[in-house]
């Protein structure tokens, strides 16, 4: 599904009656208003309309492939561009294949591997996968030219193996050449850019690796034990006005992997102090500066720290770093143990966590969420990054409007639409 938005609108059956950059709203027959809320932008703005976000890949004039929202282009030969810049990008790949147009990517296929180009909701993502290594190096490395415009940041070119090894991708080429003797294939190679701004998202934050940032990871893991995982997670509940009330709720998570556990997932409160904690946008060691890891809120870019979690590394202390009440669970302790592939599961709201959330309506920004699970096992679910946008971490909240929660030319519309 390449457009989130209708998506949500399929799963309810219910009329619209509210749009914003992260989230839609929908009338219920009891009068409530049910929301949903993405880590990535669902709507874009046209001429003052919010308008779903639809990342299907649409071909231009130019011979260009875009979509409505994004000034991004793509073409089948591997070219990449950004409308009224004099950016572009290119990777040229063994055999300079001509790709072909999949729903919301071009696929170019080369002996041994295969390239995804997508257009996606905040900028542009490629990803190289090389089941085996046939060719120079040199082939595989993305070419930039030109200014990439003030609203996008690059992410250094990564490539991670099928054991999860990282490496940076810089002018050495001996030095990745080198790693890639010693990897373990596949192996997927990513240089992408997008959106610094923006207020929600995920990221993993991980002892195994504590100078590593997570935030373009396309699973947030949690496990404990001698290696502790958490996740982050942050919507932008913005537009929904203060002064409303929530009656229901649920963070909606996708398994990445099957799992046999029997574990606990609890969801608690960021503290004020660690509010200005942000998802980052790369997945690198040592993790950027202002990005976070397991050492710090916002790391110093050289594996040091700029700014240190308020109580503990990890995000560790109860009460400092986060508010020690549960908020919301999904209890795997009894019946069925498998955690699915594929499967989405929900993590309801207690009475704490509906006050959590009335307090971050109509809040520009808020301090977000930390998830942990019990048990040893590690287990993960696909976040914000997975490329199949059903599989994103959603937000579903029900909620009584307050005075100023749905103008009355929304409600109106939805009258239309019931009759």
């Amino acid at each position: 599904m390449a457009n989130w938005a209708k998506l949500q609108e399929d799963l309810t059956g219910l009329p619209v009656v509210k749009r914003a950059r992260h989230g839609i709203h929908f009338k219920r027959a009891d009068g409530q208003i049910e929301a949903h809320f993405s880590g990535k932008p669902c709507h874009y703005e046209d001429n003052g309309v919010w308008k779903p976000i639809d990342t299907t890949l649409l071909l231009g004039a130019d011979g260009f492939y875009g979509c409505p929202h994004s000034p991004v282009k793509v073409h089948k030969d591997g070219r990449v561009k950004v409308d009224k810049s004099d950016y572009s990008q290119f990777t040229k790949l063994p055999g300079s294949p001509i790709g072909k147009v999949d729903g919301n990517r071009i696929v170019r296929e080369f002996p041994g591997g295969y390239q995804e180009l997508f257009v996606t909701e905040d900028g542009f993502r490629e990803v190289i996968t090389v089941v085996k290594r046939t060719f120079p190096i040199e082939k595989f490395l993305a070419k930039q030219s030109g200014t990439l415009p003030s609203a996008y940041k690059t992410s250094p070119q990564t490539a991670v193996d099928a054991n999860g090894d990282v490496f940076e991708i810089t002018s050495d080429t001996k030095a990745f050449g080198d790693w890639l003797e010693g990897a373990a294939y596949p192996v997927v190679i990513d240089p992408d850019f997008a959106v610094t701004s923006g207020v929600g998202g995920d990221t993993t934050i991980n002892t195994a690796i504590p100078t590593s940032s997570r935030g373009s990871a396309t699973t947030i893991q949690v496990s404990t034990g001698d290696t502790k995982r958490k996740g982050l997670i942050r919507f932008d509940l913005s537009s929904v006005s203060a002064g409303s009330t929530a009656t229901a709720a649920a963070l909606k998570l996708t398994s990445a992997a099957i799992y046999t556990a029997t574990v606990t997932y609890d969801l608690f409160k960021i503290a004020d102090a660690n509010g200005d904690w942000i998802p980052g946008t790369t997945s690198l060691t040592p993790a950027p500066a202002g990005e976070p890891c397991w050492n710090a809120k916002k790391a110093d870019g050289s594996g040091g720290v700029t700014t240190a979690w308020a109580g503990s590394v990890g995000c560790s202390s109860a009460g400092t770093d986060f508010i020690n009440t549960v908020l919301a669970t999904y209890d795997n302790t009894s019946g069925d143990y498998d955690l699915r592939t594929n499967t989405q599961y929900d993590w309801n709201f207690n009475s704490s966590g509906l006050t959590v959330l009335n307090s971050y309506f109509g809040q520009s920004s808020n301090n977000g969420f930390l998830f942990t699970q019990s048990g040893t096992v590690q287990t993960s679910f696909h976040s914000g990054n997975a490329t199949t946008e059903s599989y994103r971490p959603v937000l579903s909240v029900t909620y009584t409007a307050g005075s100023t929660g749905v103008p009355k030319q929304y409600l109106h519309y939805a009258r239309l639409r019931s009759n």
